[in-house]
C-alpha cells in the first residue's frame, strides 16, 4: 500500500505541534502553594489579625466588600482615600465578599498568587533563555525563602511581583515578534503592575528605551513610534481612570497613591540618619514627632506634599552625606540575612517557626548556595551574543536598586528583584552543568582512545 510522502516544506498544523504537558507545571504550582500555605499557617495562624501596613489594605478591602468604596473609616464615617494602591485591596475585597471578613482568607489569596510566581518566572525565562533554564528558575522560585515569606502577609510585594513578571514576559514577546496589538498589551500589563505598586510607573519608559533599538531592526521608523505610542496608550487606559477618580474625589493630581511623599520622608529624616541602628531603614513618620504634628488634620494630598517637601529639605541639607546614605540603604537592600532590627515581629507569638528561624537563617543558607550561580549566570549573559535582549532582567535589578537608594533599603524592597536573581542563578547552574558534562565526556573519549592504543 502506497503512502503519500509528506512535504518537508509544509508548516505543521497546530494539531501536529507538540503540546506542553500540564503535569510538570501543575506539580510546580502545587508544591509552591503547599510551601506558602504551610508557612502562613505556622507563622501567623488561621486566627491572625491585620496589623501595620496589612491593616490598611484590610480596611480598604472590607470597605469595598461592604459597598462603601475605596475608603477608610474615621469618626464613624468612611472617607475616600488613595493612600494605598488599589489592586491588592480590590482583589482582597472579592475574597471578603465571598467568605466574609476573614483575614486569613486574604492571606491564602496571597499564597495562591505567590504560587503563580514560579510559573510566571519560568515563562519569562523560557522566552529569554530557553526551556532548561526556565525549569530550574521555576523550582528555585517555588522554594525561595524570601518569596515564600512575603506570600504569608497581606502586602503588595507578592501581587506586584507576579504582575511585574507578566509585564516582562509580554515585553519580551513584543520585542521578539513586534505587532501593534502586542505593544498595546504591554502597556496594559504595565498599567496593572503600576496600580499594584506605583514604583513601577517609570519602568515602561525603561522598557521602551530597551526596545527602541531592536524594534528598529524589524519595523520601519514611523511604525516604531506607533508601537511606543500604543504602549503609552495601554498604560494610560489602565492608570488613567484611577487618576481621574483621585482628581474628582481628592481634588488633587494623584497618579496612583498619596503615600509617595511620606515614603520618601520615612527614610530621609533626622531620626533615621542620627540612629546607627536605623540608618538606611525607615520609620513611620505619621506616628513620630515632629513629623506627625505637621501633617495632622490635613487631607491626604496636602500631607503628602508637606512630607515630600520635608524629605527634600533634609536631602538638600545633607548633600555631602549622600554617598554614606546610599551605602547604608544598599547594605540593607542587598543583605543576605533575614529581616531584623526595628522591623517588628513577623511571626505570631508562640509560632513554632520563631525558635527554628532563630537557630537557622534560611535566607543566609539560600544566598550562600545560589548567589555564586547568579553571579556566574549574569556574567555569562552580559558576555553572550544576545546580551542586550537577555539583559532585560538585569535592567530590572538596576532599577529597583536605584529606588532603594532614593527611598530605603529593606528586604521588602528587594522582593521584585528576587526572581531576577533566581533567573540568573538558573542560567549559571545550567552553564556549569553543561561544562561539567562536556568535560566528563571529553575525559571518557580520551580514556577510550588510550585503551584502543594499548590494545593495538
Amino acid at each position: 500500500m502506497l503512502q503519500r510522502a509528506e512535504n518537508p516544506s509544509r508548516k505543521p498544523r497546530p494539531s501536529d505541534r507538540p503540546r506542553p504537558r500540564p503535569g510538570p507545571w501543575l506539580a510546580l504550582y502545587s508544591v509552591a502553594l503547599a510551601v506558602r500555605v504551610l508557612y502562613a499557617w505556622l507563622a501567623i495562624g488561621p486566627r491572625a489579625l491585620p496589623s501595620s501596613d496589612a491593616a490598611e489594605y484590610d480596611a480598604v478591602a472590607w470597605s469595598l466588600a461592604k459597598g462603601a468604596g475605596f475608603s477608610f473609616t474615621g469618626a464613624g464615617a468612611p472617607y475616600p482615600t488613595a493612600f494605598v494602591p488599589p489592586v491588592v485591596p480590590w482583589l482582597t475585597s472579592l475574597v471578603y465578599r465571598a467568605f466574609g471578613h476573614q483575614f486569613f482568607a486574604a492571606i491564602l489569596l496571597q499564597c495562591a498568587i505567590g504560587a503563580l510566581i514560579p510559573l510566571l518566572l519560568a515563562g519569562f525565562a523560557a522566552s529569554i533563555f530557553g526551556g532548561r533554564a526556565s525549569r530550574v528558575a521555576g523550582w528555585l522560585a517555588a522554594l525561595n525563602p524570601l518569596l515564600v515569606f512575603f506570600s504569608g502577609y497581606l502586602l503588595t510585594e507578592t501581587t506586584f511581583t507576579a504582575l511585574l513578571l507578566l509585564a516582562l514576559t509580554a515585553s519580551a514577546a513584543w520585542v521578539k515578534t513586534p505587532r501593534p496589538g502586542r505593544a498595546l498589551g504591554v502597556g496594559l500589563t504595565w498599567g496593572f503592575a503600576s496600580l499594584a505598586r506605583p514604583t513601577a510607573l517609570l519602568l515602561p519608559a525603561l522598557v521602551a528605551a530597551w526596545a527602541w533599538v531592536p524594534l528598529g531592526l524589524t519595523v520601519p521608523g514611523r511604525e516604531r513610534i506607533r508601537h511606543m505610542a500604543l504602549l503609552l496608550l495601554g498604560l494610560a487606559l489602565v492608570v488613567g481612570p484611577w487618576t481621574l477618580r483621585n482628581a474628582l474625589v481628592l481634588h488633587a493630581f494623584v497618579p496612583v497613591t498619596t503615600g509617595g511623599g511620606r515614603a520618601l520622608l520615612d527614610s530621609n529624616n533626622e531620626v533615621v540618619w542620627n540612629d546607627p541602628v536605623r540608618r538606611g531603614g525607615a520609620i513611620s513618620t505619621t506616628h513620630v514627632e515632629p513629623y506627625a504634628s505637621e501633617t495632622r488634620g490635613l487631607s491626604e494630598p496636602e500631607a503628602d506634599v508637606i512630607a515630600r517637601r520635608r524629605a527634600v529639605g533634609f536631602l538638600v541639607a545633607h548633600v555631602g552625606q549622600w554617598p554614606a546614605m546610599a551605602g547604608a540603604k544598599l547594605a540593607r537592600f542587598w543583605r543576605v540575612t533575614a529581616e531584623g532590627g526595628g522591623t517588628g515581629a513577623w511571626q505570631a507569638e508562640g509560632s513554632p517557626l520563631g525558635r527554628a528561624l532563630a537557630a537557622v537563617d534560611p535566607l543566609l543558607v539560600w544566598s550562600v548556595i545560589t548567589w555564586p550561580f547568579a553571579a556566574w549566570g549574569l556574567g555569562q549573559t552580559l558576555r553572550g551574543p544576545r546580551r542586550f535582549y537577555q539583559g532585560l532582567g538585569f535592567l530590572v535589578v538596576l532599577y529597583f536598586t536605584a529606588l532603594a537608594v532614593v527611598f530605603w533599603g529593606a528586604l521588602r524592597m528587594r522582593v521584585p528583584v528576587e526572581p531576577m536573581i533566581l533567573l540568573f542563578a538558573a542560567v549559571g547552574f545550567e552553564d556549569a552543568r553543561r561544562r561539567v558534562r562536556m568535560r566528563t565526556r571529553a575525559l571518557r573519549v580520551i580514556a577510550g582512545r588510550g585503551r584502543e592504543s594499548r590494545a593495538g
